[in-house]
């Protein structure tokens, strides 16, 4: 800060005033915990994933079905056979139908989960994960993990610890996350 005297001259007389020069005040937007209001939408274990997000911070305004959202969360999954997926798949294939189930399929495939956060239907953020799965397979038997296997289920829920603390420390993300607290507040 600097002092400064100004010195006025009005009908005549002299005034002499003392001011202290100020530097302006520095405005801020409030602090954004998390992501803005966002849409949700999984491609494998909708109910499962939705969950295993909405847990942490930054996702605390995700929503199932928040149509019209310009932002959206979206989680997509492929099984790509192996090399060795491909022949031993087939063979079991074969096993499996000649004997009406009772000889299991097996299947060896990599497991690739992708994260995308999306603003107006461009990706700002992707992260993806993958894994190699190899899993023996009961026709008959009702699968309630997606034909992931337990571990396979496991695996595709710990990714959502995994993607909510890379998405924490994305540049693009914080950008966004600045963008909307300036725009629309906390």
């Amino acid at each position: 800060m600097r002092k400064t005297t100004l010195a006025i001259a009005l009908f005549g007389l002299t005034v002499a005033a003392s001011a202290q020069e100020v530097a302006p005040p520095v405005i801020t937007s409030p602090a954004v915990e998390g992501l803005p209001a966002m849409n949700f939408y999984s491609s494998i274990a909708a109910n499962e994933m939705f969950d295993a997000v909405k847990v942490h911070a930054i996702f605390g305004k995700l929503e199932k079905e928040l149509w019209g959202s310009p932002v959206t969360l979206r989680i997509t999954h492929t099984l790509r056979p192996t090399a060795g997926g491909k022949a031993a798949g087939l063979l079991s294939a074969i096993w499996a139908g000649g004997t009406l189930g009772l000889l299991p399929a097996v299947t060896s495939n990599n497991f690739v989960v992708r994260y995308d956060v999306r603003v107006q239907g461009r990706d700002i953020a992707t992260y993806t994960y993958e894994r190699v799965f190899t899993r023996a397979v009961n026709i008959w038997k009702q699968d309630n993990t997606y034909g992931l296997g337990e571990d396979g289920l496991a695996w595709l829920k710990s990714t959502a610890q995994q993607f909510a603390g890379d998405v924490s420390n994305d540049a693009k993300v914080a950008d966004l996350k600045r963008e909307y607290a300036f725009y629309f507040g906390g």
